[in-house]
C-alpha cells in the first residue's frame, strides 16, 4: 500500500494510491488534465482539459478488475469512431464542432470490467450541452476491435430534461440507437433511424442487453 506518481507513456502526469482489498490490490489513478491522459494512453488523438479519476478493484480472479472512470469538463476533437457515428446520423453542426474547437462534455463516466485481453463496458456515458452518448459492449485490447452499442441524443441540453423522466440515465427522450463494430480507428457504423420515433425506455427493443 502507498502513494505513487508518474507519467502515462512518458506524457501526461498522474498520481494515485494502492491499497489492499479483497485479497488483492486496489488502485486509484488521478490526473488534473484528463484530456492529456487520454491522449497519452492512445485513446484519443486530441482531447484536453478536465479532471480524471480511475479506480480498479480486484475481483478475486487473476488479472480481472472492476473499474470506474469519472471525468469532468473535457473537450474532444478528431475522434474517428465518434466522427463516423455523427456522419451516419448527418448531424452536421455537431460534426463541425468535433473537427473545430471540439465537443465539450461536462461529465464522462464508465463502469467496466478490465480483463487480461479485453474491456467489458457495462455502462458508459458522455454528456454535454450539444449531445449525450451512452455505450456498452466490449473492446479487445490486443486487436483494438470494438463491439459497442448505445444511444446518441442530440441537443441534450433540452432533450435531456424530458429524458430524465422517461429514459435511461444520461439519454434524451429522443435519440438514435447505434452500433459500432470493427477496428476502433475505422469502425463500421449502423444506426436505426426508426429509434428516434421510439422515446425513452421503449428504445430497448432495438438493442440487446448490456454485457454482464
Amino acid at each position: 500500500s502507498g502513494q505513487f506518481s508518474g507519467r502515462i507513456n512518458g506524457g501526461a502526469a498522474v498520481e494515485g494510491v494502492l491499497a489492499p482489498q479483497g485479497g488483492g490490490s486496489a488502485v486509484q489513478v488521478r490526473g488534473t488534465d484528463g484530456g492529456a491522459v487520454l491522449q497519452s494512453a492512445g485513446l484519443f488523438r486530441d482531447a484536453r482539459g478536465g479532471s480524471i479519476t480511475m479506480t480498479l478493484r480486484p475481483t478475486g480472479q487473476t488479472g480481472v478488475y472492476s473499474g470506474e472512470l469519472r471525468m469532468g469538463n473535457v473537450r474532444v476533437r478528431n475522434a474517428p469512431a465518434l466522427a463516423s457515428l455523427l456522419q451516419a446520423l448527418s448531424v452536421v453542426g455537431i460534426l463541425e464542432q468535433l473537427g473545430g474547437e471540439g465537443l465539450f462534455f461536462q461529465t464522462v463516466e464508465s463502469d467496466f470490467t478490465l480483463r487480461p485481453d479485453d474491456i467489458v463496458v457495462q455502462r458508459a456515458s458522455a454528456v454535454g450541452p450539444s449531445m449525450s452518448i451512452t455505450a456498452d459492449g466490449t473492446y479487445d485490447i490486443g486487436t483494438k476491435r470494438m463491439d459497442l452499442q448505445g444511444v446518441i441524443s442530440p441537443i441534450y441540453l433540452v432533450n435531456g430534461l424530458f429524458g430524465a423522466l422517461f429514459a435511461r440515465r444520461d439519454e434524451g427522450l429522443f435519440g438514435f440507437t447505434y452500433r459500432l463494430t470493427g477496428l476502433a480507428a475505422d469502425p463500421q457504423v449502423s444506426v436505426n433511424p426508426l429509434s428516434i420515433l421510439t422515446p425513452g425506455v421503449f428504445r430497448d427493443i432495438f438493442r440487446k442487453p448490456p454485457p454482464s
